[in-house]
């Protein structure tokens, strides 16, 4: 990588002609006690060496979201070129050990780009050639402002999104983790109970009448219960996302441990996740869409994901759900209403036979009390 990384240094330090090497290395510089600050382990390299390391990982990681956005890579570029090995890195620049201060970022493109809250002007390097409706005639193109950049690439949003106006960010698995956030957080003077009872799996819940639908136009943690339907917004299993869930469960567990929506939503889906039937009705219902290609292996994922995860009961931010969930399932009548329409009321056949069945037992009783009747 550090071939590729010296390259995308040489890129992205060429996007402005005004600047060199030097501007973007003086901020670096000024910053570094506190940039080392951000570690909680002493970094062991010299300030030189620290600075440099900063710099080429920071325009790297810049000149790689601009790449991804602009779509237009190098035919030399061996990272978006085929062999394609730009998911991979992705996954790696989410890795919670990888970190950069989300404020070095933010002030090595403002360096590039100026410190325009929503966009900037961008001037591309040979206009005759481009194609892009979305630039000028002078050959300039809008840059979304750095926090916009990382929303495109990391969540797929167009805009910035309203948690992030009154929200200082760490870094990006910070930023990543902000985004998931629910529409309604908690009430921090609800403390919650100790006594909390996890539902049992969707199987079983399925089996006592209660129904699976994908919540739309919700975010991820976004899970509800009305009148016996869940609606769980929907879970792209990617080769990435067990990693993904990891690394912001144990960013929460470190900087969140008393306000923790991600780990919750962890533990709530391994709760009901734990066979391979668990995984198919979801799956079946729209709520999990699986590009590992194996459900045994999807669903060893969420029973190994929680290990070593801890969580506080009081508080829990699904304590009111899986209070519901508990309630509905230990009602008599749900488990034998959906046995019911399961076994008897699956099919037109299964309907008809039914129907045949009553009438048949309503012809009996009605011979025998006429039997009954004629003999007295």
């Amino acid at each position: 990588m550090q071939e590729h990384k010296l390259r995308y240094l040489q890129s992205f330090v060429g996007r402005n002609k005004k600047n060199c090497l030097l501007d973007y290395l003086t901020y670096i510089r000024q910053w570094e006690k506190e940039i080392r600050d951000y570690y909680v382990e002493n970094i062991e390299l010299s300030s030189k060496e620290f600075n440099e390391m900063v710099l080429l990982d920071g325009c790297f990681l810049i000149e790689f979201f601009l790449v991804w956005f602009l779509d237009k890579a190098d035919e030399t570029d061996c990272i978006f070129k085929k062999p394609s090995i730009e998911v991979a890195i992705l996954r790696d620049i989410l890795l919670l050990e990888n970190q950069l201060p989300y404020f070095v970022l933010d002030g090595l493109y403002k360096i590039a780009f100026g410190d325009d809250e929503e966009f900037v002007s961008y001037q591309i390097q040979n206009p005759e050639s481009a194609t892009d409706t979305d630039d000028d005639d002078d050959g300039t193109r809008l840059l979304p402002s750095f926090l916009g950049l990382c929303c495109q690439v990391l969540i797929g949003e167009m805009e910035v999104l309203e948690k992030f106006k009154d929200h200082q960010v760490l870094h990006l698995v910070d930023l990543l983790r902000t985004s998931y956030l629910p529409s309604i957080l908690r009430n921090p003077n609800e403390g919650g109970s100790y006594d909390l009872e996890l539902p049992p799996g969707v199987e079983r819940l399925h089996d006592s009448g209660i129904k699976f639908e994908v919540a739309k136009d919700k975010t991820l943690l976004d899970i509800e219960f009305c009148n016996g339907v869940l609606r769980i917004p929907r879970l792209e299993m990617e080769d990435y996302t067990e990693s993904m869930l990891r690394n912001l469960s144990a960013f929460e567990q470190c900087h969140y441990h008393f306000d923790s929506y991600i780990v919750d939503y962890v533990v709530f889906m391994d709760t009901i996740i734990t066979t391979v039937k668990d995984v198919n009705i979801l799956m079946n219902e729209g709520i999990i869409m699986n590009s590992l290609g194996n459900t045994e292996d999807l669903a060893n994922i969420f029973n190994t994901i929680c290990k070593g995860t801890a969580y506080r009961a009081r508080g829990f931010y699904y304590y009111r759900l899986c209070k519901q969930l508990n309630e509905y399932y230990k009602r008599p009548w749900h488990r034998w209403r959906a046995i019911l329409k399961h076994d008897y009321f699956s099919n037109p056949w299964t309907i008809i036979s039914v129907i045949v069945a009553v009438f048949l037992l309503i012809l009996t009783v009605i011979q025998t009390i006429c039997t009954v009747i004629s003999i007295r």
